[in-house]
């Protein structure tokens, strides 16, 4: 959801620009992107405080 706001704020259209593959479950995204699925991968970065 924040990766289609964030391309509708810069004037793409989630739907007719861009390909966004779902089927991947999230605990291989980044396995898939570095074996060469896709050309960006959406992940989360954790801040840890201390």
């Amino acid at each position: 959801m924040t990766l289609e706001w964030a391309l509708k704020e810069n004037g793409i259209d989630p739907k007719t620009d861009v390909t966004i593959d779902t089927s991947v479950s999230f605990a291989a995204m980044g396995g898939a992107f570095i074996g060469g699925l896709g050309d960006f991968v959406t992940l989360f970065e954790q801040r840890i405080r201390e």
